[in-house]
């Protein structure tokens, strides 16, 4: 049976940002009630890491982590909150780790001396267990890549021997190029689609998701302006095509925001 998914990404939850969006996410997949949900990473900012490595790092470690931590959990927990209201059971859901989540990782390499479950850092104080049927963390340094229907699913795809991040105007062509398969990624915040019609046995798509960031980035300047927010659905899934169905998050909230 062809299967139906939600994909979203780089959610980026952040204490100075509303968590609205996560209830609106968690109004659709219950209404939509697909047979799983995928989260490619960077779902926590952690934006308290950020600049670890600088002259004072356990200051700011200490500073915001607490914060960035609890509005993480909470992102998570408003997106199957009405399944656990309404006694429903939930689809499965599968989840990456970023590079924004292995801040804590590094930031534990950099000084093992911070880390603990109770007073210090630790990678388990996002509770991935909790709230993902199957998370993959990194690997190698780098992120997992995980096969479901046919589709490889990664924060992002490396390349060259140094594992950069594949980017570029054609970056879904780009997936395809390599992977000779179905993709899909995150991490650019940009939203990019190719179908290779053609494939044989198996029609492929390469699709990087955007993002599903609450607010703009004063870094970025104008690449703000080049990132898609929402999420997409995939429909008829079956190995590894699908039907895409984008969801702006502007569409999210005229659905679910009032």
């Amino acid at each position: 049976m062809n299967k139906t998914a939600v994909i979203y990404t780089c959610a980026h939850a952040d204490p100075e940002v509303s968590n609205d969006r996560f209830s609106w996410l968690g109004d659709l997949i219950y209404d939509l009630k697909p047979d799983y949900v995928i989260d490619l990473g960077d779902g926590a900012d952690m934006r308290s890491l950020n600049s670890y490595d600088t002259k004072y790092p356990t200051a700011i470690a200490s500073q915001n982590y607490e914060k960035d931590i609890n509005v993480y959990n909470d992102s998570q927990e408003r997106i199957r909150h009405k399944f656990k209201k309404m006694k429903r059971k939930r689809p499965a859901f599968f989840g990456a780790e970023g590079n924004h989540e292995n801040r804590i990782k590094k930031a534990v390499s950099y000084d093992p001396r911070l880390e603990g479950t109770k007073y210090g850092i630790s990678f388990t104080h996002l509770q991935t267990k909790t709230w993902f049927d199957e998370y993959y963390e990194y690997k190698n340094s780098a992120p997992s890549v995980f096969t479901k229907d046919g589709v490889s699913y990664a924060h992002y795809i490396a390349t060259g021997n140094y594992g950069t991040a594949m980017s570029g105007e054609h970056h879904a062509y780009s997936l395809i190029k390599k992977r000779h398969s179905s993709t899909t990624v995150g991490h650019s915040h940009r939203r990019n689609i190719y179908f290779k019609d053609d494939a044989f046995p198996n029609p492929s798509i390469g699709l990087v998701a955007g993002c599903f960031k609450g607010g703009q980035e004063g870094w970025a300047g104008q690449a703000n302006l080049e990132w898609w927010k929402g999420v997409i659905i995939k429909r008829n899934i079956n190995n590894g095509a699908y039907d895409p169905e984008f969801v702006s998050l502007d569409r999210l909230k005229t659905v679910y925001g009032t």
